[in-house]
């Protein structure tokens, strides 16, 4: 059964303390290995049916996006109305907060949104079977938000496994104003060895976290972006247990034992982040 809406969904993001780049695959894709965590940051997505024929996105946010055929949510939408056979209608409206070339999954927890949502609202004509395929299709880190719940991802990023008891953190982003794109950062680094990844040490604790915190993107992107090493040392500074940038950046993250220190973290923070345009974002790990 079709619902008319409206259907609000609030979408995290996402950080990965551990991130292993290896040989590129033959489909031209990289052969990776990384851990995939949400957090509680979030854009919202507003989904009407109101049977008016043709898809309308409106998007509010404080920085420009680009032309509407190319977001995700526009993408995701389209993908979604050609696999179920159903013509385009209705109205999306995106509010964002996460910023976009962050390495935070904006883009693509709004995509897996989209698809969740209009199979909802259609009277789910597509099973999680075929909204996973979509996905794929969407970006490698898509399938992760269908079921936002830390994994593990191997492939290209959509071969997913949980990771048990994985450990609730307290964090701090921060976000410089500059954005890069995924290409870019890959384009920054020599991949290494066969197509199999190692696996990360132990993640049950956040001292395990820690300990294994990794990311191949860091070597090439603090060398051609100087403003991330002085993120990471702002955030030892102001006592994070550990650092890394997240994904391909321009976001960085820090670790902080408890709620109290990442108080005073965001305190300590943010003279120097008002003076340099970052953006702060204290927040915590999702179980899902």
């Amino acid at each position: 059964m079709k619902t008319q809406g409206p259907l609000r969904v609030e979408t995290p993001a996402k950080i990965t303390p551990f991130l292993h780049i290896l040989a590129k695959r033959p489909d031209g894709y990289h052969e990776v290995c990384l851990a995939l965590v949400a957090v509680d940051v979030y854009d919202t997505l507003l989904f009407q049916c109101d049977g008016k024929p043709g898809l309308r996105l409106d998007v509010v946010s404080s920085a420009p996006l680009g032309p509407i055929e190319e977001n995700l949510v526009y993408q995701a939408a389209m993908a979604f109305y050609r696999a179920a056979k159903i013509p385009p209608s209705g109205r999306i409206r995106l509010e964002k907060r996460i910023p976009a070339g962050a390495g935070l999954g904006g883009g693509s927890g709004n995509a897996a949104a989209t698809l969740l949502a209009l199979n909802r609202l259609n009277g789910t004509p597509l099973s999680m079977g075929d909204l996973t395929s979509l996905a794929a299709e969407l970006g490698s880190d898509v399938p992760f938000f269908l079921n936002p719940v830390p994994s593990l991802a191997r492939g290209r990023g959509e071969i997913l496994t949980p990771l048990q008891s994985f450990p609730a953190l307290w964090l701090v982003i921060v976000r410089p104003p500059l954005a890069i794109s995924t290409a870019s950062a890959y384009r920054g680094i020599t991949p290494e060895g066969p197509l199999t990844a190692p696996c990360p040490p132990p993640m049950a604790t956040p001292q395990q976290v820690t300990a294994a915190l990794f990311n191949r993107f860091e070597e090439s992107l603090l060398a051609e972006f100087p403003e991330l090493n002085e993120i990471k040392a702002a955030l030892k500074t102001q006592g994070a247990l550990g650092n890394l940038v997240s994904g391909s950046g321009s976001s960085v993250f820090g670790l902080f034992d408890g709620q109290k220190a990442q108080t005073l973290a965001v305190r300590g923070l943010n003279p120097l982040a008002q003076a340099k345009g970052w953006e702060v974002f204290p927040c915590r790990s999702l179980p899902g």
